[in-house]
């Protein structure tokens, strides 16, 4: 992604999404690995809180930057990688 707007709006939402994390008292299931801002590692932690249900699919589509309609094509997938890797919840 090179549009630093988009990129910056990514990071921000990745410490709101932190914060929803930590007042779950979650914030020690996420992987070290995933702590800090990235594209990559913020879909990772909105699946985590999907999953964990501490947001609901208006803020995955939020965080993400998802337009109506992509996240039905994305929760099939999610669905496949926590059924072959698990799921930081477990």
């Amino acid at each position: 992604m090179s549009d630093p707007a988009a990129v910056e709006k990514l990071r921000e939402n990745f410490e709101r999404l932190k914060k929803i994390i930590q007042a779950e008292e979650m914030w020690e299931r996420v992987p070290a690995d995933y702590q800090e801002f990235s594209p990559d590692n913020l879909r990772e932690m909105v699946k985590f809180a999907y999953f964990g249900g501490f947001i609901d699919v208006a803020q995955v589509r939020e965080f993400l930057g998802l337009k109506r309609g992509e996240f039905r094509k994305l929760l099939p997938q999610w669905y496949e990688e926590v059924r072959q890797k698990g799921c930081w919840l477990c």
